[in-house]
């Protein structure tokens, strides 16, 4: 069945970065501050979107062996491979997050941005998470942190779109990560304008 998140985005594909490019320019630099990868690493994003963030990490010259660009919106991904058609190292996929078709213990890195609150089975795609993740990988996931102030602006938000909205708390995260198998290793909370958003690298429990 085609998810409400899927469709909204076939839809707003075009206009997407540039309606929400301060929003956008916020939390990817946020992101690529406080994640890392290594030189031949096999890299996997989750909900790509329009392939932003695998631009910025081009731009940077990351050092990665493969990356992974999946979403479930067939709309946004053409944007994404129309972007990066010269990069040879770059792939696409187009799957929802609950159900991810690739080889186990297959990525060290895992990238969650902006996507989380979308997913209408979180626990079943935390579990694919860390079914995927090699020995030592690591899960980056920035999102919305269903607290304070921003839990009404939140409400307001499920009420005006048709989309899933699946929002989490900073705490309600990290329970559910833990009760998936994983261990916290880095965490940040922080505020934005009316939003709230939490960071959390994680690695599978040893």
């Amino acid at each position: 069945m085609t998810h409400y998140s899927e469709e909204a985005f076939n839809r707003k594909a075009k206009r997407y970065e540039h309606r929400w490019e301060a929003y956008l320019n916020h939390t990817h630099e946020i992101f690529l501050k406080h994640i890392e990868i290594e030189e031949g690493e096999t890299l996997l994003d989750v909900s790509s979107g329009t392939g932003l963030l695998a631009l910025e990490l081009t731009e940077l010259d990351a050092p990665f062996e493969k990356l992974v660009l999946n979403d479930p919106s067939k709309t946004m991904l053409e944007f994404a491979q129309k972007r990066l058609a010269d990069h040879p190292k770059i792939t696409f996929s187009n799957q929802t997050a609950e159900k991810l078709e690739f080889d186990d213990r297959h990525f060290d890195r895992i990238f969650c941005l902006n996507a989380f609150h979308f997913y209408s089975n979180q626990k079943h795609a935390l579990e694919h998470f860390h079914s995927l993740l090699k020995p030592g990988g690591r899960v980056y996931i920035l999102d919305w942190n269903r607290s304070g102030f921003f839990r009404f602006v939140n409400k307001v938000i499920t009420w005006w779109t048709t989309e899933n909205i699946n929002t989490r708390s900073f705490v309600e995260m990290q329970d559910q990560l833990n009760e998936c198998g994983f261990q916290m290793i880095n965490v940040l909370e922080w505020s934005w304008r009316y939003w709230n958003f939490f960071f959390i690298e994680a690695k599978l429990k040893t």
